[in-house]
């Protein structure tokens, strides 16, 4: 007898949010690319309303050959693709006719309201603020928008606090980058956040309007403040005190920076960002409070029970991509249980992505979703491939393994992101995992149990005392941990192309092991052999290449030259090391060039057939020695003609000794003695290269 032939449906035919998400994406990247304003709302508007008419009348004319399934399918895209659209318009705070920021607004005095506590900075306060409202001829009128005011130091303790409404003044300018090669773009992390101005000023321009009322504030505010509160005041370590208070509260603005750092070479950055850890954590919490519920008929009650109060822990948190995205599958799971069914974690995944993408759709390029959204996913697909690997049989190995296994799975598609957008990959991170979970659910409990039991000051305090000893443990082995990597790992580098290629490989090879298709070995190991070749010809371009490059630095130059893989350093200033290593990383991995020479003494260097000189002091001479470049590196009055008649330079390079006024001035008087002058402190930083 013959069997009914099965059909093994494909992965989008069980989780079928994914065909819903992708063209909804599709349509948010084309709003992030295609240009500010380049399709307005009502075009949107018009062609869904057009497509779901066409797509009503084919559903009630009941037509179901393929042509029509095909028409449906398109047109189901088209809505999904410009809706995605739409809700990236509307969510853009450019497109608000009170935006603070419009031509009409953006010189006029705010009236604004700090939202979080200001942070130190090297040389000033950081306040981010709200704006209200401004005045004009005796009228209010209301603005929206976020910016930030930087607040010089002038040795007094800083005055205002969260909740306090202030005068602004209307020096606003556009939030930008030194400029120096692959830096971070901060600007574009800011204008997905609907940030677009900042404004640097003294604290005596500023005008206290009203104080903020604790009291005042929303119950979700308060409840995060008094709980900074109290680790604040029970742990008394400052790098615990910031550690604690970024990964239970979400809190950044105590975080140590080298602690950061240590964490995100060691691959376990991800355990100061609020996610579904803590969301796990925290219903474990609630239900060892709630062990006399022994019957599992009732574990839809511990459920029922924990589902709001981990939406305000997670709100109170600060609401990041991470945890409500933790949140919203947790909160699938619960209803699931709660209405006894079964649990697609793969289409409650895409369903949350959707769901948090709707409310926030410029969240698909932040790295913090991306990184979460994919490790949940490398779980989803690889955890039970991984675990049945080894069979342990006592129960203490059984979760080690599981700690291990999961681990394992994460990384299989969390390091290549891990390293196109972090350039690092920690070789020793299943060591690094399973001690910082481990870690972490300590860590965790103690917090909440430290905030639980404030009105106990004594136990608190107890708690706060062992908190700061197993932090102060695990730094050491963090440290440890740090100096097994190898230098090279901390340098790595990949394009948006291979890393597109890495995962198709990665798709190809997995297809084979888990499903055996042979054709997706070929295409995975077909794609290997051109991510080796782009690699070469990456190689070849590092050993070939010549550059000197003047960086952004601060009020001294850094200029370097860079040959082959390796750099050598032609001035530098030596008291902001820090402030000079974080601009010259970003160039020293995307180069490849992180390898130290010995400093050069050099002033005259010839690349790619163009001279530039490096003038160091004022010369007194007559001898012409034309160049292309000059690169002026002294402080002093500058003879634009003078210069022009010894040189002859095609483009002049200003250092950043100058201030604003006197670099306007310099740039004028070549200006007017026709030479082009690239002011590095205006115009970012200067390379002159050759291959």
């Amino acid at each position: 007898m013959k069997r009914w032939p099965l059909h093994n449906a494909y992965f989008w035919e069980k989780a079928p949010f994914f065909r819903i998400l992708l063209p909804f994406v599709a349509g948010i990247i084309f709003y992030e690319y295609a240009g500010f304003g380049a399709l307005k709302a009502g075009v949107s508007l018009s062609v869904i309303g057009i497509a779901f008419l066409c797509f009503a009348a084919i559903i009630a004319a009941k037509k179901s050959n393929g042509l029509y399934k095909v028409v449906l399918f398109s047109l189901l895209n088209i809505m999904l693709f410009f809706s995605g659209h739409l809700v990236s318009y509307y969510n853009d705070i450019r497109n608000s006719k009170t935006w603070f920021g419009s031509a009409e607004n953006i010189g006029k005095p705010c009236l604004a309201r700090i939202n979080d506590m200001p942070a130190e900075k090297e040389h000033s306060w950081k306040v981010p603020v709200t704006m209200l409202c401004y005045v004009n001829d005796g009228k209010v009128n209301p603005v929206s928008g976020n910016a930030f005011l930087y607040l010089y130091k002038d040795g007094e303790p800083m005055m205002l606090h969260k909740g306090d409404s202030i005068w602004a003044p209307g020096k606003w300018q556009p939030i930008k980058n030194a400029g120096n090669p692959f830096e971070f773009d901060y600007p574009g992390y800011c204008r997905q956040n609907n940030l677009f101005y900042q404004q640097s000023c003294s604290i005596n321009d500023i005008r206290l309007y009203a104080s903020g009322d604790p009291a005042g504030m929303p119950l979700i505010e308060r409840s995060h403040d008094w709980s900074m509160a109290q680790l604040d005041k029970y742990i008394t370590d400052p790098k615990t005190k910031g550690l604690i208070q970024a990964m239970l509260l979400g809190d950044e603005v105590n975080l140590d920076e080298d602690l950061r750092q240590s964490y995100s070479e060691t691959g376990i950055v991800h355990i100061i960002a609020i996610s579904g850890g803590n969301v796990a954590i925290f219903f474990f919490v609630i239900s060892a409070l709630l062990w006399w519920l022994k019957d599992r008929r009732h574990l839809w009650v511990k459920y029922a029970i924990a589902l709001p109060l981990v939406w305000f822990y997670v709100i109170m948190a600060g609401a990041a991509p991470s945890a409500i995205r933790a949140a919203i599958m947790f909160s699938l799971l619960a209803f699931a249980v709660m209405l006894q069914k079964n649990n697609n974690s793969l289409n409650q995944l895409f369903a949350t992505a959707f769901l948090l993408l709707c409310a926030q759709p410029m969240w698909l390029f932040s790295a913090g979703f991306q990184l979460s959204f994919v490790a949940v996913l490398s779980l989803i697909l690889f955890y039970t491939p991984v675990y049945k690997w080894l069979s342990p049989t006592k129960k203490i190995t059984r979760l080690l393994w599981g700690a291990v296994a999961a681990s394992i799975a994460a990384e299989m598609l969390v390091s290549p992101l891990v390293i196109y957008y972090f350039h690092n990959f920690p070789l020793l991170f299943l060591i690094a995992n399973v001690a910082a979970y481990l870690f972490m659910s300590i860590v965790l409990v103690l917090g909440i149990a430290i905030i639980v039991l404030s009105f106990i000051p004594a136990v608190a305090k107890a708690l706060g005392i062992c908190t700061v000893s197993l932090v102060t443990v695990f730094d050491k082995i963090v440290g440890w941990l740090q100096s097994c990597n190898p230098e090279s790992f901390h340098f790595l580098s990949l394009s948006t192309q291979e890393l597109v290629m890495i995962y198709a490989a990665i798709t190809g090879i997995v297809l084979f092991l888990l499903k055996k298709q042979k054709p997706a070995l070929f295409m995975g190991l077909g794609v290997l052999c051109v991510l080796l070749l782009s690699f070469c010809k990456d190689e070849w371009k590092r050993l070939h290449q010549e550059r000197l490059v003047v960086y952004n630095v601060g009020k001294a130059n850094h200029i370097e030259l860079i040959n082959g893989d390796t750099y050598s350093i032609v001035c530098t200033d030596t008291g902001a090391a820090k402030k000079t290593a974080y601009a010259v990383k970003p160039a020293h991995t995307k180069w490849g060039a992180w390898k130290k020479d010995t400093n050069t003494t050099n002033e005259i260097f010839y690349i790619c057939g163009k001279t530039a000189l490096l003038l160091s002091q004022d010369i007194n001479t007559s001898q012409q020695f034309p160049v292309d470049y000059l690169i002026i590196n002294y402080t002093g009055s500058q003879d634009a003609v003078k210069l022009k008649q010894l040189f002859a330079p095609k483009l002049v390079i200003l250092g950043t000794q100058y201030s604003q006024k006197q670099q306007n001035r310099i740039v004028n008087d070549f200006a007017a003695a026709g030479i082009n002058v690239h002011a590095i402190g205006r115009d970012g930083a200067f390379v002159l290269s050759g291959l």
